[in-house]
């Protein structure tokens, strides 16, 4: 059984430009300032730049999908199960 992680990496560079819309023309910008640097560094969002009309902004480089949504519902319940458990049984030790 093929399980599917909870967050998948994707590569902006083949999204559509937001502000004309054109396909394939996305690359990846450097930060200028110091306040991009952190945004990069702490968020799953980098700059990018559009070759043909000049657009300047952030794309996210992770996507959720519903099965992730489902997989990650799925794990917290099992980590709260567990701790339940646990909890059960060193209650009745103490």
């Amino acid at each position: 059984m093929i399980t599917q992680g909870l967050i998948f990496k994707k590569n902006p560079l083949y999204e559509k430009c937001p502000s004309c819309s054109a396909a394939g023309t996305l690359r990846k910008s450097r930060p200028r300032k110091t306040v991009e640097k952190i945004v990069r560094s702490l968020t799953p969002y980098g700059p990018y730049r559009c070759k043909k009309c000049g657009w300047r902004g952030y794309r996210s480089r992770l996507v959720l999908t519903t099965q992730s949504v489902k997989n990650g519902i799925l794990y917290l319940l099992l980590v709260a199960f567990s701790a339940f458990i646990v909890y059960q049984i060193l209650k009745r030790f103490v």
